[in-house]
């Protein structure tokens, strides 16, 4: 139930105010219960807040597309062990 709520909070929110009030009220119900796996997943919810709501302030932008192309970049490095030489591995 709590993962579904969280879920639709992504779905629902308009812009990040609506999504600070959801967040809050998923967050509260998550500390009340006696569950120490969602109380931790609310500690952290609320340590990274600002960078979660930052999701509807910058237009549903995330930085998805760039970790895929790091994971790709660092894949390139892991196939181009034991080159010596710089200019043949770019």
């Amino acid at each position: 139930m709590f993962k579904e709520a969280l879920r639709s909070i992504y779905r629902q929110a308009r812009d990040s105010y609506h999504a600070r009030m959801a967040f809050h009220r998923w967050c509260k119900m998550a500390e009340e219960t006696k569950i120490p796996e969602l109380k931790t997943m609310a500690q952290t919810i609320r340590d990274k807040f600002n960078r979660i709501v930052s999701y509807w302030t910058f237009r549903h932008i995330s930085n998805a597309k760039m970790e895929g192309f790091n994971n790709k970049i660092r894949w390139l490095i892991k196939q181009a062990y034991g080159f010596r030489d710089r200019e043949y591995f770019k």
